[in-house]
């Protein structure tokens, strides 16, 4: 990878015509990605690029968040999803945010009916806040519950109890949120299958429209991984996904993707421009961006991407250009994450490249194996698959 500082690559905008220049393979809408990266405090399993705030930082990085959305604009984008990630973003003032989505919105040509996201914690949301936030153009919570138990909370960290979490919810029902998303954790240390049952029957009960089950993975640059924590352990790591797609399931929920669970109509529009290897642009300290199989990150320290900006300079750590194969095996491994699964003429349209005939060995070792099926065009990951999933990467990596 080549750090952006000694030059640009040739058709990655820097900028300066006013234009990202973004608009994909076939002229699609792109998806954007806002980071702010500021929490209350950093919980032991997070390796998310977030911390506290000191005096005067987030006004510093506003200032420098709107400087790179200016940068960044052009008539020539248009946009369909929005996600604002953190961090824990709805620590700023409705006020601030709704700002940053106007400023969005005049820069870039973000549908009327876009899906535009913000991620919450439920100790940061109260009925006032959740109807500043409808208010300002948001219109899908996505809420990091983590658990319904109260020992499987401490155990992570986490600031709020059980029972804030629910009224989260409850709140944001009341608020005229009619899209609402809910993070869950399993695998936690001390949690049993039995405890993450409950969470996931009392996260039904509260009916939200999408539920995100995620294992937890100790990564480096954790607490977690300092102090030697490890998980479930993958018996029980199955076993506790095989409950959340059955109960989800038999209570209407589609699995669309290994680790989401949508109501009908309720998937999440931008998770699955990552999916399906469709173009995006990030935007904040960290973010990520990848158009047309140019692939950018922005400097990941709040300091340095508010001193660069200020420099009127767009704050890139590196770039690097995917090879047509490169860009093949991720688009295929994602794609694979999916319930539909990966579309082989699709994939060899896009890179440039025979899918069926590079993979043929790879799809097929995973066919004997039981991992994954062909249907038609179309390579789709059995249940089996879809629980090994970082194995079925490797196999094809191979």
């Amino acid at each position: 990878m080549k750090p952006v500082h000694e030059a640009e690559p040739e058709g990655l905008d820097t900028g300066e015509s006013r234009s990202a220049d973004a608009a994909g393979d076939g002229g699609s809408a792109i998806g954007i990605y806002v980071h702010l990266p500021f929490c209350t405090g950093k919980c032991p399993y997070c390796s998310f690029n977030s911390r506290p705030a000191r005096d005067g930082q987030i006004e510093t990085y506003l200032v420098a968040l709107e400087r790179e959305i200016e940068l960044r604009a052009g008539n020539k984008v248009a946009a369909n999803t929005v996600y604002v990630g953190g961090g824990t973003p709805t620590i700023l003032p409705s006020a601030a945010l709704g700002g940053m989505l106007h400023k969005l919105r005049a820069a870039f040509h973000v549908d009327d009916d876009a899906e535009v996201t913000i991620e919450a914690n439920p100790e940061s949301l109260d009925r006032r806040v959740l109807a500043e936030l409808r208010e300002a153009g948001f219109n899908r919570l996505s809420i990091g519950a983590q658990s319904f138990d109260d020992d499987t909370l401490a155990a992570l960290g986490r600031r709020h109890d059980a029972a804030r979490a629910a009224a989260a919810v409850r709140d944001a029902r009341c608020a005229g949120w009619d899209s609402i998303s809910l993070d869950l954790i399993f695998g936690a240390p001390g949690q049993s299958l039995a405890r993450w049952r409950a969470t996931l029957q009392q996260a039904i009960r509260l009916r939200p429209d999408h539920v995100s089950a995620y294992c937890l993975t100790v990564e480096p640059g954790s607490e977690f991984h300092r102090r030697g924590v490890v998980g479930a352990g993958e018996e029980v790591e199955l076993e506790m996904h095989a409950a959340a797609r059955s109960l989800l399931r038999a209570a209407g929920y589609e699995q669309y993707e290994i680790s989401n669970f949508a109501l009908a109509g309720r998937r999440c529009r931008h998770n699955e421009k990552y999916w399906h290897g469709d173009d995006y642009i990030g935007l904040g300290a960290g973010a990520h961006s990848c158009v047309s199989g140019v692939r950018w990150a922005n400097a990941a320290s709040a300091d340095e991407y508010a001193a660069l900006l200020a420099r009127g300079a767009l704050p890139i750590a590196y770039v690097e250009r995917l090879s047509a194969r490169r860009r093949m095996d991720e688009e295929l491994i994602l794609a694979l994450r999916t319930a539909e699964g990966a579309s082989l003429p699709r994939l060899s349209a896009r890179c440039g490249r025979d899918a069926e005939r590079e993979y043929r060995r790879q799809i097929e070792d995973l066919r004997r194996a039981g991992l994954a099926a062909i249907e038609g065009s179309r390579v789709v990951l059995t249940e089996q698959g879809m629980a090994l999933a970082s194995e079925v990467a490797v196999m094809i990596m191979a």
